[in-house]
């Protein structure tokens, strides 16, 4: 097995029953607990490169691994340094984050679900501390440079959006928590259900005319329900976007990066068509 499987199996053990991941960045430990010591010593020997690589992408230390009704660690791997954890990120975590959502949502077979929830819960937990989420999506090369850049910056408000149908796909831990979302909930957003219709046109506009450099905009949208909904409340955002396009099976896909600048409480318009 070489690396890059050895790294995709990693998802799957750790989603297993008996298994416990807790991300502490405030202690700067990355704590595992196994479900006894063999499966522990497993870990350590097979996982050490990827879970240093892991710590550290996390701004932790280490990585502990202890046993279920054991206090104290069994085994401790010192986090990556930063020219390893490069090396290693290209050849591990985006192997691994590709097969953990390699499915299209529209493709996944109806005897998949138990297992794609399994990896949504376990994705669940590690986004919190790492820095974003991820809608189900396959994960083309050319977006490795854009997960490449979320993955690396958790404290920026980042958030990556196909343009045809205007879906978020991958979302900073940031960007959510500045639009009041959870997991769940800010992969699957639509621009057009957020954003107030006469900023959405004017953004369309300036997509048309600056597209190719980006541009920045300050718009006014819903943070936490879609605009329709009387409860929602809103903002007026100041957002940086660049572009990308990329072939898709011989179709051009444009997808579009946005970098959250500034959020302002507003009241609601009058108009939110």
């Amino acid at each position: 097995m070489d690396a890059i499987e050895d790294s995709s199996t990693l998802w799957t053990l750790l989603s297993r029953p008996g298994w416990e991941i807790k991300p502490n960045p405030v202690k700067h430990l990355l704590k595992i607990k196994a479900p006894d010591y063999q499966e522990a010593l497993i870990l350590y020997t097979n996982y050490r490169k990827f879970l240093a690589t892991w710590a550290a992408s996390l701004n932790c230390t280490c990585a502990l691994i202890g046993i279920q009704g054991m206090r104290g660690a069994a085994f401790k791997i010192l986090a990556a340094t930063p020219a390893s954890q490069q090396k290693l990120y290209e050849d591990l975590i985006f192997a691994s984050l590709q097969r953990s959502v390699r499915f299209e949502s529209n493709g996944l077979a109806e005897s998949d679900g138990y297992a794609r929830r399994r990896h949504r819960n376990f994705e669940d937990n590690i986004c919190e501390s790492s820095g974003f989420y991820i809608a189900e999506t396959f994960l083309y090369p050319e977006l490795r440079p854009i997960v490449d850049e979320v993955f690396s910056n958790p404290d920026k408000k980042l958030a990556l959006t196909r343009m045809s149908d205007n879906f978020q796909l991958i979302v900073s831990a940031s960007a959510a928590r500045a639009m009041s979302s959870d997991s769940q909930d800010v992969v699957r957003r639509r621009t057009t259900d957020f954003w107030h219709a006469r900023d959405y046109q004017i953004f369309i506009q300036k997509f048309k005319q600056d597209g190719s450099t980006g541009f920045e905009i300050t718009y006014q949208a819903t943070t936490n329900l879609p605009k329709t909904n009387p409860l929602a409340a809103w903002a007026q955002f100041t957002t940086s976007y660049r572009f990308f396009e990329i072939d898709i099976g011989g179709r051009r896909e444009v997808y579009r990066l946005g970098e959250g600048k500034d959020i302002t409480p507003i009241n609601r318009p009058k108009i939110v068509s």
